[in-house]
């Protein structure tokens, strides 16, 4: 240094001089090169990410505020300059060589800056962290060369050379802090004017770096949320690096090795997305524009390598992580670093020279350090929370792009319910990692720190306490194994009860209208049983590992003091030996507490990973299994060679079909025909590329089009379900309404083709939603259109309008290519070729004529029923007449039901679900999810400590003030001990021997107090646990009898995804969240109240700095517990949606692959993720907010504590000083813990606000009634009187039944019939009181129905359902879930509904196992078996509601022949679409309107030419008396 410099470089006295004077060199050296050096060190770092920088704005204009700065980094170099040739030309002999490097490399620096400044606008820099930090330190650095020049020119030299030095460092530092100040502001953003539905982007790249650092850019939130409610508006839209288009991308690159190119793919694959962006134009793009579909695999199933999900995942981020790693690195340097400044202020306490300003100055350090400290784990926080969004945002993305590529097979083998749990708790699990992921080396790191400074202070007693660490890990690690154990079969069980619970809300109905809920709800309960078990036993583990990690640092403790005043008379127990190690030990807690809390949590993501990758590496459809070529020379559109398919890759699955050979021209009408589970439909999943290809090849060209057997609606308006994402044209729109018969559905629908169809189309009919589901296919304009079945839910007449109109020779697919899959024969003859599947084989095909001389099944079809060969002739007739025009055929088809009908007011009062469901809250059905505001209600914490049980609640109290008393008792005696130590050294009078014992007895007490510490922590997380088990099986039994026992008018308006929500992420919170909330809650409260109360214990003073920080904690936890609040239960309710989107997704997987619309879904699915991501952003910011401020709050108690201290330096011993300052820096974290951990509280207990919404939701009436139970044997005779019935579906809504009058005599057999709307269903399900009479009374055998249990009362009526209910399991429990028959009585009745031989040739018969949905049988298979199930029951009454409406003919005729045989004895009620199955009824019911149009028998009515039964049989070319012969004898 003596060639810089002409004075020493350091002064040893500094510590002892009357102010901190710093040595010119010092100052002209270290001091002035820091900042410089630390610019050179980054700006390479800074160079690279501004080059790297993907989201580039134009450049910036240039402002005010640029030329300001400009101005002001310009001024600086000039000083510096006048600075260089001031020190060339000085004629000095001595000159300091530093003197003159310092201002060079200053210059050098400024010209950098000044170059830098103007790349940084360019590339859309709003402000610069880089220059920020660079003035800031230029500005603190320059502060010791003022106060010694400044002080040295008023003192003792008022030369020349000094006031030069003086007005130089003046200007220094005045520009500096001018520079500063300049660089804590950002420029100005001016962005596109926002639509009036957009909202605006997250404003943290545009806000200044200081703001950025304390994010204060959130405060506008918090203030508005506090004011009022916030709403999913006030949340802000996601940056373009944050969404999931850009997220998936990103990992999909990562996926498939592109890891180098993997931010470039994702950027240029969302550019338009990016609507701030644009360099070229400032409109804002459509985000409804498609975006490149993205692939889940690039190589075919067989070829593939299995995916490394976790590895793609963290390689797409991993510059995210090192960043944050980073972060928390200089964050745990600094928090070691406060121990060792509590050394020096305890130090400087046992020094009485030292002088005061240097206890000041370590009190600011401390203070300083404990800022800094904040602020750099604020940044990783929220570093790690963003990488965490994106790993939520690509899990999703990339699971529900998987979804749309699943095999049939695997989508069997992989139920809704599971694919639900990987998108909210593992993906959850993956996203909350990353807040702590760092700690797996952070953790490790802290203990060998702490340990080496401890080995400073204690030598090596510290010894004993590493070797009980090391005794302590393994056993922690080995509890950490068995709870992953646990964590998997827990998940598994997690997964089976979501499907099941899945299953339940599908079939709902079934299981009300067979009462069937108590046999699901005990299966239910017995798996939560196995789950709770799991529970059960991590609880205990859980507690073990907390208590023996909390207890790990006591026992050190104590091992360490013993050691260390036992192994040597000289070693006395000072208070900085004391407490700067309690103060390191307290700081070896934390990674001792939280590492086996993040092993866990890796473990838990480990199980995650692994079902993700299963998942993600599931068989997918075989792209290549459907070649897209042009038609060949033969004008062959379609083509089937040799062809063999099953539905899965498995060779040990059944080959479905086979030997299949097929060839259709362009612009032909096929028909093709079979028995139920001949393979018909099979053929169809062929040429839409759903089954496995063995052998043979397929080629299609053009586009499909596809009207699957059940037809699927989404959860939209009908005229979106029609459109279907195709562009509005009217004339066509027009065309096919007209053709699907929907005009008059339309007129009678309070908003008209805008009226918003419920979930699956709940609100619509069977043939509403079928005619709806033709209409899109009709609007598609394909080329191809695979029609399945699109006639059976139907009426006949609307029917053959429908064959007329849009499919036959003169529709409006006239030159298109159909093929028709159909059970009915009246339109066969106008297809140009039939094709005859049996058994998995094309048996014959050809034309018409040619058909019904060769082949024996079309024979035995057409000639099945004489109704349908009339049917078939009155077509006939009708093809040879000449066409009826449109209006004519409106008239006919719509208004045969009487000419009163005609003439009366169709309401949209008058008609059943359909318009009634819509006229509540302004039409709209599906409501959006209840969000609560304010405060969560003290009863929802009531509900929670009464799961509890109040015992339980109690004990935890108590033992809690016990933990708060011995923890607080340890530390006191510790203090005492130190001080009486340091006493006893100093007296000369004490012995060697009274010494010792003055040591056994501090170290004894301490001991024992610590030991009780520990017994009663653990004692405290064992009951938390229990007694937050037992609240979780209290509020699952709760909310499980709560929906079921819900009336069906709140599953009619409630989405399935929403009630999922409530039984997988809500549960989960109650059952994991929870626990953990309220156990580290406990012990952060302690920790706190111990700290306040030792503040005022060790001087009185604190009560004047803890006052006013308590009134601004107070106010800001107020103003942010408002806003986080709402966030939380915002990100709750945008969940809900991501999983019915999904849900809807998964049931019209076929059409969605047929239509080929899968991007538009996934673009669909990714706003729905977006919007719930940029809530949970919001939520997550907010926590960075507060906790940036309730540790600026903690950091100035530790400044004051410090401070007051040291001004208060003679009245206090060294140490009750170390305890307060210990535990004063102890609070900075604790006192953030405490309100995220009571945040955490609030926002979890949410979760039992919401399970506890729908415990209470408003019941259906009671399921047993024990005093008005009827007798066993009821109904006896099968008799029912129905008077003046009225209802209606919910309140406030209009009548759907009106004045009914019927009486239906034992053993009648009665056809309901009348146009869709009329009320037919609701008339039928009112018998079951699904909805309930509002007037008038049903007496059933003397019994009026209303006054008895709704069980006893469903389970003596038995209903087929018009929709097929298949639950996964047996076949057995499809049959009889309660086991209340034999396996005789259940074969007897398969065999009736004619299922035996196919169920007998299945593996295991009963035992069978079904997928969900019964998927693994056809739609006619699974409507047989739920007429098996009702058969079995053997009812005196009998509802049919449109029952056989997916079975082929001949099997509907044996079907109605069992029906007359083993009911002959029981009522009978039909509704039914072909008019041959109610034609030998006893009487016939017309319905219209809601109100009785006719009730006679068939014989009066069909002789009454005005009746609107005679309209219909007319119309349907039916003679009765032909038909039935035994009319006419009568």
């Amino acid at each position: 240094m003596t060639r810089l410099c002409t004075t020493p470089f350091w002064n040893n006295s500094i510590t002892k001089a009357p102010y901190p004077y710093l040595t010119e060199c010092f100052r002209d050296t270290a001091l002035q090169w820091f900042p410089i050096g630390i610019f050179w060190l980054i700006l390479p770092l800074w160079m690279w990410m501004l080059h790297k920088r993907k989201i580039q704005p134009k450049p910036l204009p240039i402002s005010s505020l640029f030329i300001i700065k400009m101005v002001f980094t310009i001024l600086f170099l000039l000083v510096q300059i006048v600075r260089i040739i001031y020190y060339t030309l000085q004629l000095d002999t001595e000159k300091s060589q530093a003197n003159m490097i310092s201002p060079i490399l200053y210059t050098i620096t400024l010209l950098v800056i000044l170059w830098l400044m103007n790349y940084e606008r360019l590339k859309g820099m709003f402000c610069s962290g880089l220059l920020f930090g660079f003035w800031l330190l230029v500005f603190l650095t320059i502060i010791p060369d003022v106060i010694d020049y400044s002080i040295e020119y008023q003192q003792r030299n008022k030369s020349r050379r000094i006031l030069n030095e003086v007005i130089r460092v003046w200007l220094h530092i005045i520009l500096a802090f001018g520079s500063f100040i300049l660089h804590c502001l950002a420029e100005k953003y001016h962005f596109s004017k926002l639509a009036a539905d957009e909202r605006p982007i997250v404003p943290e790249l545009y806000k200044s770096f200081p703001s950025r650092l304390t994010f204060g850019w959130v405060t506008p939130l918090i203030i508005r949320g506090y004011k009022q409610s916030l709403t999913e508006e006030d949340c802000w839209e996601l940056e373009i690096s944050e969404r999931a288009v850009n997220v998936v991308h990103r990992v999909q690159a990562c996926f498939e090795g592109k890891i180098n190119q993997a931010k470039a793919i994702a950027y240029e694959q969302s550019k338009i997305w990016n609507k701030n962006y644009t360099s070229n134009s400032n409109k804002i793009q459509d985000e409804d524009q498609d975006l490149p579909s993205i692939e889940i695999k690039g190589t075919p199933a067989k070829t593939r390598k299995p995916t490394i999900f976790w590895r793609a995942l963290f390689a797409a981020y991993k510059g995210k992580l090192i960043a944050g790693g980073l972060l928390k690195l200089v964050h745990d340097l600094l928090q070691f670093s406060g121990p060792m400044i509590l050394k020096e202020v305890l130090t400087f306490f046992n020094d009485p020279t030292a002088p005061t300003w240097l206890g000041i100055f370590y009190a600011v350090l401390l203070g300083a350090t404990v800022l800094c400290q904040t602020l750099f784990l604020q940044a990783y926080f929220h570093r790690q929370y963003i990488v965490g969004l994106r790993f939520r945002s690509a899990i999703t993305g990339l699971i529900y792009r998987k979804s749309l590529k699943l095999s049939n097979s695997a989508k069997q083998g992989t139920t809704t319910g599971e694919i639900v749990n990987l998108m909210s708790i593992d993906a959850s699990r993956f996203g909350d990692i990353t807040s702590y992921i760092h700690v797996l080396w952070s953790g490790p790191f802290q203990i060998c720190l702490a340990l080496v400074l401890l080995y400073r202070q204690m030598q090596l007693a510290i010894i004993p306490g590493v070797l009980l660490l090391i005794l302590v890990i393994p056993f922690n690690l080995f509890l950490q194994r068995i709870i992953k154990k646990l964590a998997t079969k827990q998940m598994v069980l997690k997964d089976h009860r979501i499907k099941m619970m899945n299953e339940v809300l599908n079939g709902i109905k079934v299981l009300k209208l067979y009462a069937w809920e108590l046999a699901f709800i005990r299966r239910l309960n017995d798996i939560r049983e196995k789950e709770l078990s799991c529970i059960r036993r991590k609880a205990v583990l859980n507690a073990m590992s907390s208590a023996v990690w909390a207890f790990a640092p006591i026992l050190v403790c104590i091992a360490t003091f013993a050691t260390y005043v036992l192994s040597s008379e000289n070693n006395i127990l000072t208070a900085e030996k004391a407490f700067v190690s309690l103060a390191l030990f307290n700081l070896l807690r934390f990674p001792l507490v939280v590492f086996p809390t993040v092993v866990n949590s890796i473990i838990e993501a480990r199980v995650s990973n692994k079902r993700i990758q299963k998942f993600l590496n599931n068989e997918e459809i075989d792209e290549y299994a459907v070649n897209r070529t042009s038609i060949d020379s033969d004008g062959n559109i379609i083509k089937i060679e040799n062809g063999s398919f099953r539905w899965s890759n498995s060779i040990d699955d059944p080959i479905i079909l086979k030997n299949i050979n097929l060839k259709i021209r362009q612009g032909s009408l096929v028909a093709l025909i079979g028995s139920v589970g001949s393979g018909k439909t099979s053929i169809l999943s062929v040429l839409l590329g759903e089954m496995n290809k063995i052998t043979g090849q397929v080629d299609v060209n053009g586009t499909i089009a596809y009207v699957p057997q059940t037809a699927w609606i989404l959860n939209a308006t009908l005229k979106q379900n029609i459109l279907f994402g195709k562009v509005f044209n009217q004339k066509l729109y027009n065309q096919v309404i007209e053709a699907c018969a929907l005009k008059p559905d339309f007129d009678i629908l309070p908003q008209r083709d805008e009226t918003e169809i419920g979930e699956k189309g709940i609100n619509l009919s069977g043939g509403q939603r079928q005619r709806v589901s033709l209409a899109r296919a009709l609007y598609s304009e394909a080329d191809i259109y695979l029609l399945d079945d699109p006639l059976s839910a139907v009426d006949a007449h609307v029917g053959a309008h429908i064959f007329r109109t849009a499919i036959g020779p003169n529709s409006l697919l006239k030159t298109k290519t159909r093929l028709l899959v159909t059970h009915g024969v009246a339109h066969l003859h106008k297809c140009n070729e039939i094709v005859v599947v049996s058994r998995g084989e094309i048996v014959d095909h050809g034309p018409y004529d040619e058909l019904m001389n060769k082949s024996k099944i079309l024979r035995d079809l057409v000639y099945a029923i004489v109704t349908e060969g009339n049917e078939r002739r009155a077509s006939d007739a009708d093809a040879r007449t000449p066409p009826t025009s449109p209006i004519e055929i409106s008239e006919n088809i719509f208004k045969t039901i009487g000419d009163k009908a005609q003439n009366e007011t169709i309401k949209s009062a008058t008609i059943e679900i359909p318009s009634n469901e819509l006229k509540e809250k302004k039409d709209k059905l599906i409501q959006k999810e209840t969000v609560e505001t304010g405060s969560v209600k003290l009863n929802v914490f009531l509900t929670y400590i009464h799961a509890c049980t109040m015992p339980m609640v109690l004990l935890i109290f108590i033992l809690f003030s016990l933990t708060t008393l011995t923890s607080l008792s340890t530390n006191i005696w510790l203090s005492r001990w130190t001080d009486r130590s340091k006493n006893e050294t100093i007296s000369t009078n004490d012995t060697s021997s009274s010494s010792s014992m003055s040591k056994i007895h501090g170290l004894t007490i301490y001991s024992i107090l610590g030991f009780c510490q520990g017994f009663v922590a653990f004692s405290l997380q064992f009951f938390v646990y229990f007694a937050a088990y037992a609240a979780s099986r209290k509020l699952h039994s709760s909310i499980l009898f709560g929906v079921l026992r819900a009336p069906m008018a709140f599953f009619d308006t409630t989405p399935i995804g929403r009630i999922i929500n409530r039984f997988a992420k809500d549960i989960d919170a109650i059952d994991s969240s929870l626990p953990t909330s309220f156990s580290s809650s406990f012990t952060t409260l302690a920790h706190v109240l111990i700290t306040i109360i030792i503040l005022i214990y060790g001087s009185w003073l604190a009560i004047c700095a803890l006052i006013p920080l308590a009134i601004v904690f107070s106010f800001i936890q107020r103003v942010y517990v408002a806003s986080s609040r709402q966030l939380r239960r915002l990100d709750s309710s945008t969940r809900s949606p991501v999983y019915s989107n999904f849900g809807e997704t998964i049931q019209g997987l076929s059409s969605i692959r047929a239509y080929n619309v899968q991007q538009r879904f996934i673009d669909i699915s990714d706003r729905l993720l977006d919007r719930n991501q940029s809530c949970y952003l919001a939520s997550c910011i907010t926590n960075r907010w507060l906790a940036v401020r309730l540790e600026a709050i903690a950091n100035a108690l530790t400044l004051c504590t410090a401070l007051f201290a040291v001004l208060m330096r003679y009245r206090l011993t060294a140490g009750i000083v170390g305890l307060t300052i210990t535990y004063a820096m102890q609070i900075t974290q604790t006192l953030n813990w405490l309100v995220r951990m009571a945040s955490d509280i609030e926002t979890n207990i949410v979760s039992v606000e919401r399970v506890n919404e729908y415990a209470e939701l408003k019941p259906e009436a009671p399921w047993d009634i024990p005093e008005k139970k009827p007798p066993i044997d009821w109904p006896t005779t099968g008799e029912i009187q129905i008077n003046k019935l009225s209802t209606k579906y919910r309140e406030n809504l209009e009548l759907v039944l009106q004045d009914i009058t019927v009486n239906i005599q034992p053993g009648e057999k009665i056809g309901i019939i009348g146009r869709t709307g009329s009320g037919k269903s609701s008339f039928c399900i009112t018998l079951f009181r699904i909805i309930e009479p509002t007037n008038g009374e049903i007496i059933v055998d003397n019994i009026d129905i209303r006054h008895i249990g709704l069980h006893d009362l469903r389970s003596k009526i038995t209903i087929i359902p018009q929709d097929a209910v298949i639950f996964a399991g047996t076949v057995r429990f499809n049959v009889d879930p309660f086991g209340n028959y034999s396996d005789a009585e259940i074969w007897t009745a398969l065999e009736l509904v004619h299922l035996k031989e196919r169920l007998r040739s299945m593996e295991n018969g009963l035992s069978h196992l079904l997928t969900e949905g019964g998927e693994n049988l056809s739609a006619g298979e699974r409507q047989l078996l739920c007429m098996a199930r009702a058969l079995v029951r053997k009812s005196k009454i009998f509802v049919l509601d449109e029952a056989t409406a997916a079975i082929d003919m001949e099997t509907d005729r044996l079907i109605q022949m069992t029906i007359r045989s083993a009911f002959k004895n029981a009522t009978v009620i039909t509704i039914a679409h072909r008019l041959h199955t109610i034609l030998d009824s006893t009487k016939i019911l017309v319905l219209s309107n809601g109100r009785l149009q006719e009730y006679d028998e068939p014989k009066r009515l069909a002789a009454n030419p005005e009746s609107a039964f005679a309209k219909l049989l007319r119309d349907a070319r039916i003679n009765l008396f032909t038909v039935n012969p035994n009319l006419e004898k009568n």
